[in-house]
């Protein structure tokens, strides 16, 4: 029963991976959120099998709770794809990562013991060793991540568009000194000609501008011509910024790469939506310094938010 939960759940994740991008799921692709839920799931499944085939079965305590786990889990699963608000989507996803981690955990200990015993402590340590182990390998991804300027220095590459994410805007429709970098970032590109267009993406709130118009207007001001800007001012994360780039100019435009502008803490994560939806896109950092406090906060927030990304979609 633990094995036919653990092969729906994979399943239904491997659906609702590319049903959260709208995406039509055609088979098997070589993407890193799918190679990582195959990689665990199968070592998950080498974990649990030989429960169903050993002589020195665990008790059956420990069995009904590992299946109560494993369904809650689905559960969890299931409940994120009825929700439509994303934070709580987000809450449900990581309550089924961190039950099928402590899943994987508890295997592991019971493999330990020789299938004779489920040791709850010894699953709970394993636990913390997998899940910090596995956060701490993503956050040196995300610290350690290095752009393209390099490759667009020699002047012999250029893409089709640069594409500057949303950040914050101040009152008096200005635009924060994150979003100022980026727009920087983005004319810098415009004007050294590694891009002919620039889209600029941000939703906003009621009563004033929206990032995508506050970066528009300094655009225009730095003396980009709006024939080659174009405007996105309705998302509020960078999946929907995206997603518009996606089916709004990429595929009906027919380009072929594309130059994402923002933080560098933030690009690793961009990058990896953009190849889910199958959007070639280098990436350049915008100047902005951060402190280490504030370096270490953001890289572990993304890194958190790449791993979510990568299971579920989301």
């Amino acid at each position: 029963m633990i094995i036919l939960v653990e092969i729906i759940s994979f399943c239904y994740l491997y659906y609702l991976r590319y049903e959260n991008q709208n995406l039509l799921l055609e088979g098997f692709e070589n993407k890193t959120g799918n190679i990582i839920s195959v990689v665990f799931f199968s070592l998950l499944f080498l974990f649990t099998l030989p429960v169903l085939f050993i002589p020195r079965k665990l008790k059956s305590g420990a069995v009904l709770f590992l299946l109560l786990t494993s369904v809650a889990a689905l559960a969890c699963l299931i409940i994120s794809d009825l929700y439509l608000i994303k934070d709580t989507r987000i809450i449900f996803i990581t309550a089924f990562i961190i039950m099928y981690v402590y899943l994987f955990a508890a295997f592991a200990s019971v493999l330990i013991t020789g299938y004779r015993e489920f040791r709850f402590m010894l699953s709970i340590l394993i636990f913390i060793l997998v899940f910090v182990t596995g956060v701490a390998a993503v956050f040196l991804q995300v610290l350690n991540f290095k752009d393209d300027h390099l490759k667009y220095e020699s002047g012999k590459f250029t893409a089709n568009s640069g594409v500057i994410l949303g950040a914050a805007v101040w009152g008096g429709n200005r635009p924060s000194p994150v979003l100022r970098e980026r727009i920087n970032k983005g004319y810098e590109i415009y004007k050294n000609n590694y891009v002919p267009k620039l889209v600029i993406t941000g939703g906003g709130s009621p009563n004033e501008l929206t990032e995508g118009e506050v970066s528009k207007n300094v655009l225009i001001k730095y003396g980009v011509d709006p024939k080659n800007l174009f405007l996105e001012s309705s998302s509020n994360s960078t999946v929907e910024q995206i997603h518009f780039v996606r089916d709004s100019l990429y595929n009906k435009k027919n380009w072929d790469k594309i130059i994402l502008v923002s933080d560098n803490y933030h690009l690793l994560r961009s990058s990896q939506i953009c190849n889910f939806n199958n959007i070639n896109a280098d990436c350049m950092a915008s100047d902005k310094e951060l402190s280490a406090g504030a370096t270490f906060s953001l890289c572990l927030k993304e890194s958190l938010a790449l791993i979510i990304f990568w299971v579920s979609g989301v």
